[in-house]
């Protein structure tokens, strides 16, 4: 895709080149264009927000001043580019149309996530369900960061999911009309019919699967243990046998480690820690606090909070099998 001249360039912190630029997208609006491949990893974008709003809001009248506040001290430059965001929720006067831009664009930051900010880049990043990014609030920089999970190639559009999680494109299609108003044509989306029902499927199963896994609560991490890890190991060949491996398996991994270390499993527990590392690097950074816990749960796993829950597997961190070829290390790894 061209670059005209009237285009805004960026750089990302960190990086000596530019590498992407805000440019008007057909049928979307403004977005993030790559001026230069940019490789799985790289940090697209560390931004602190121009406005800020908590999730617990005592009243609207206190929801309206705060957003009156913050909103009337910003330069010219960025209330323009404020007031350019796209608005899905409306209004009958400024403050309500204030309210529908922030409702519409805030990506979620905090150390706890409890708050929305408004971003000048981040915000213009469009979604897509097979995103090639993905957003993080980084407690260490008190800023939010965008990582690439896959390589993107120059004049390809860099693009986050806005779902809190996959499911089908149907569940898909009505979540993003009703929060952002739009209709998704990302390649998931369109998918042909048949390939379209098979991705269904599997991303069906996998929410099933978690809704399992979250109803069982930190219990369920030792009883059952087996079916539990079990049920884990089937979420992570589904997500590998699919495109967008790399946004399940960030959430997959940490739940396997957790269920081998409530058990004792050392040694398993150390592996899962080392591919959890291996994620988290590429998709939120080497200076963020995921990276540094899981850093040192790769040393010593029975640092983490849940190590002894149940010792019925116990392992030392030195027992993980040196001579396995791949499918026997893995069907070691998870207890098949």
């Amino acid at each position: 895709m061209g670059i005209n001249t009237s285009t805004l360039f960026w750089v990302a912190q960190g990086t000596p080149e530019k590498i992407y630029a805000v440019q008007d997208i057909p049928g979307k609006g403004r977005g993030l264009i790559a001026i230069k491949d940019i490789a799985k990893g790289t940090r697209v974008i560390s931004e602190k927000p121009i406005i800020t709003m908590s999730n617990i809001i005592a009243s609207i009248q206190q929801l309206d001043s705060c957003i009156l506040d913050q909103v009337s001290s910003l330069s010219k430059g960025d209330m323009r580019e404020f007031l350019s965001m796209a608005n899905a929720h409306g209004g009958t006067n400024s403050i309500e149309r204030w309210h529908g831009i922030l409702r519409t664009n805030a990506l979620p930051m905090g150390p706890d996530l409890d708050a929305g900010g408004i971003f000048l880049h981040a915000c213009r990043i469009n979604h897509a369900c097979d995103s090639n990014a993905v957003n993080y609030w980084n407690e260490n920089l008190d800023q939010l960061t965008i990582h690439a999970i896959r390589d993107i190639r120059k004049g390809e559009e860099i693009t986050i999911s806005y779902l809190a999680a996959l499911r089908n494109r149907q569940a898909r299609q009505k979540d993003l009309l009703h929060n952002f108003g739009f209709t998704c044509a990302c390649q998931l989306c369109c998918l042909p019919l048949g390939e379209s029902k098979a991705t269904d499927a599997a991303l069906d199963r996998i929410h099933a699967l978690d809704g399992i896994i979250e109803k069982r609560g930190i219990q369920g991490l030792v009883k059952p243990a087996r079916k539990m890890l079990g049920y884990v190991d089937e979420q992570v060949r589904i997500w590998n046998n699919t495109a967008i491996a790399e946004i399940g398996l960030v959430r997959a991994y940490p739940d396997a480690f957790q269920i081998a270390i409530a058990n004792g499993d050392l040694a398993r527990a150390r592996v899962f820690a080392e591919r959890c590392l291996r994620l988290y690097e590429i998709s939120v950074g080497n200076d963020s606090p995921d990276v540094a816990e899981y850093r040192g749960l790769v040393v010593n796993p029975a640092t983490h909070k849940y190590h002894g829950m149940s010792m019925k597997w116990a392992t030392t961190v030195d027992e993980i099998p040196q001579s396995l070829d791949t499918p026997s290390f893995e069907d070691w790894l998870w207890r098949r």
